[in-house]
């Protein structure tokens, strides 16, 4: 305890010795950034599919203080859905966001208190009518940590068998189709697949095989 009270104590020495804020970033290390402490919290905007928080966080050596905002989502989970013949099941729909028609891998919401397995095979089916007997999660990582507070869960589904037709929700228009891997990597590459999220499912699942 006595190393750290000293190295905080030269971190806010060091922090007088610079003019702005920009040159002191320049030399402290990793051992001390710290975490800032959540002083005040309160919700500005609520949604169906997420809510606004404005928090107040206090720098614990410093004790400067800023106000900050936070979307609160559910987490996500994309599935790299595998046929036997190694292809990857792609679905192509319309993105209100963009207003474009996007390729991407399945996936969608984590329902509350589901599983993310069992988020991304419900997911599967609803949107493609495949199931796969053998999934397993890959990885799990933050999509944006600066303003969202979710997790997204990367889920190999192989041996994947379509035995269904699709069970949309009502706003959901969605096709399919199968590509091998490299083909997936070129249509990246041409910015047919231009999701970025659908782009880090693929290229971190390429750092597994």
């Amino acid at each position: 305890m006595k190393t750290i009270h000293l190295l905080q104590q030269n971190f806010i020495a060091q922090r007088g010795n610079f003019s702005n804020h920009n040159d002191m970033t320049e030399v402290i290390e990793d051992s001390l950034l710290s975490p800032w402490t959540l002083t005040a919290k309160k919700s500005t905007f609520n949604c169906p599919i997420f809510q606004v928080f404005e928090k107040k966080y206090t720098h614990p050596l410093d004790h400067r203080s800023g106000n900050f905002y936070v979307l609160d989502l559910a987490d996500w989970v994309q599935v790299i859905a595998l046929t036997p013949e190694n292809k990857l099941i792609l679905v192509r729909q319309f993105r209100f966001g963009t207003e474009t028609i996007s390729l991407e891998t399945p996936g969608g919401l984590i329902d509350k208190g589901e599983d993310p397995l069992a988020a991304g095979l419900r997911e599967l089916r609803e949107e493609t009518g495949y199931i796969s007997p053998n999934a397993h999660l890959l990885t799990t990582i933050y999509p944006n940590p600066a303003v969202q507070n979710n997790r997204l869960h990367i889920i190999v589904a192989e041996n994947c068998q379509k035995i269904d037709g699709q069970r949309l929700d009502p706003n959901e228009e969605i096709t399919c189709s199968t590509a091998s891997f490299p083909e997936c990597l070129n249509k990246i590459r041409s910015g047919e697949i231009n999701h970025a999220i659908a782009i880090a499912t693929l290229l971190i699942y390429q750092l597994f095989i």
